[in-house]
């Protein structure tokens, strides 16, 4: 008997342990109109690097329609995306301030609803890239990510408790004889979002590296669902 308890305690403990590591994206990666980050600029830069969320348009996955959200970055692009229940967040496509609009053909979860520490993911799918001039071609996103652990991180903005990791590798194949690829380590925390984020971009033209820059910023201050840090 004293035998069974020992057992049924240990399988409670883990249960308990696989469950704390198990979050929630949207705690992390809060998709909301309005939502801002002031990041701490690489020394090339001139000022500081402003992150916004707006509104978008409606956009479909599985036959039902959102109101998508613009998340524009340090990549000089707006990510289209979408919280969907049940599946997590939702990535339709990229628009770039040359007016370059991306979108795949069919729409990727890029982060599901809840994800494991030490998990990874990996999504796929071909795409129509159209250009200022109406001009059209075809190309491929293929994207590894994977869900490392908790750290802890101290930035500008201040020291932020229990950050998941995620480690991530993207790879665009553009169709016009260039390739991009992004080597990134991100760190989110709960209620906030990126707080750290270290990114290495490399396009490739004709299998001849022609850029190949790091990026490193840091959280200097947050508006979340109105909340300031």
């Amino acid at each position: 008997m004293k035998t069974l308890f020992k057992s049924l305690i240990i399988i409670l403990i883990v249960n308990i342990c696989l469950f704390a590591q198990t979050v929630k994206i949207a705690e992390y990666y809060q998709l909301s109109n309005g939502n801002s980050w002031n990041y701490v600029a690489p020394p090339t830069w001139k000022g500081d690097y402003i992150s916004v969320m707006e509104s978008g348009n409606n956009v479909s996955f599985e036959g039902k329609n959102f109101t998508s959200v613009l998340h524009f970055d340090a990549t000089k692009a707006a990510k289209i995306l979408a919280f969907v229940k049940g599946n997590g967040i939702v990535y339709f496509g990229e628009d770039f301030a040359d007016k370059t609009i991306v979108r795949f053909d069919k729409p990727q979860v890029w982060f599901p609803e809840k994800v494991k520490i030490g998990t990874e993911t990996n999504i796929e799918t071909s795409f129509t890239r159209t250009l200022i001039d109406g001009k059209t071609s075809r190309g491929t996103y293929k994207l590894k990510q994977k869900y490392v652990l908790f750290e802890d991180v101290k930035v500008t903005a201040g020291e932020f408790k229990r950050c998941l990791r995620i480690e991530s590798e993207s790879f665009w194949e553009l169709g016009d004889g260039r390739q991009a690829r992004t080597i990134s380590i991100y760190h989110y925390a709960k209620n906030v979002g990126v707080v750290k984020a270290s990114a290495r971009f490399i396009i490739l033209q004709n299998d001849k590296e022609i850029i190949n820059r790091l990026i490193e910023t840091e959280l200097k201050s947050a508006k979340v669902g109105g909340k300031m840090y």
